[in-house]
């Protein structure tokens, strides 16, 4: 017998998943597990690394907080001034990181396949912001945090990566191990905002 890889949530990997039924046509959640990444970090300053990181990744690495900058198919997010994570499909992960590797032998930049890290939920419709600053602390910045711009934040009292990809459409990232306690909080999050399942 074969074991079939799985998401955080216990969905078939490599799909989209319903996590929340539609509470109503403001919001809906599901899980990504389409979404593969790797994480970058460099041991120098950035400064002597972005160029050929950003060569050897095909997205051009972000030099600020917030930033992200996006081709088709992938996408790189600033983290820290050494640090950057790179959205890619699941099955790009393996060659990605390779790619940096060979590009860096003596390790300036240092790649890390992070696909199993993490579990990536998207939240679409008019309540989605809402809905993540109810457990959240999104943006010091007038009208919270840009479309096309991502931060590391709190929700819920985990650590998550949030990206608002457009008006009404946000991912999060959250550490593998807290999936299922998030998926509950969100879905108790929902009912508390919409007052019913």
């Amino acid at each position: 017998m074969k074991p079939e890889s799985q998401s955080s949530l216990r969905r078939q990997f490599g799909t989209l998943s319903t996590v929340a039924d539609r509470i109503s046509d403001k919001l809906e959640v599901r899980e990504r597990a389409d979404i593969g990444c790797v994480l970058l970090n460099a041991a120098v300053n950035s400064v002597d690394i972005i160029d050929a990181g950003s060569a050897a990744v095909g997205v051009q690495l972000p030099a600020g907080a917030g930033l992200i900058s996006t081709v088709p198919r992938r996408s790189a997010m600033w983290l820290t001034p050494r640090a950057w994570l790179i959205l890619c499909s699941a099955e790009d992960e393996i060659a990605l990181a390779s790619r940096v590797d060979a590009a860096f032998p003596e390790k300036r930049l240092h790649a890390a396949l992070f696909t199993d890290y993490l579990c990536w939920l998207e939240l679409r419709g008019q309540s989605a912001e809402e809905c993540l600053q109810y457990g959240a602390f999104i943006s010091l910045e007038r009208g919270g945090l840009a479309v096309g711009h991502g931060k590391r934040t709190l929700i819920a009292g985990i650590t998550a990566v949030t990206i608002h990809q457009s008006r009404f459409e946000w991912l999060v990232a959250i550490e593998r191990s807290r999936a299922e306690y998030f998926a509950a909080w969100l879905k108790r999050s929902l009912q508390a905002h919409t007052g019913h399942i």
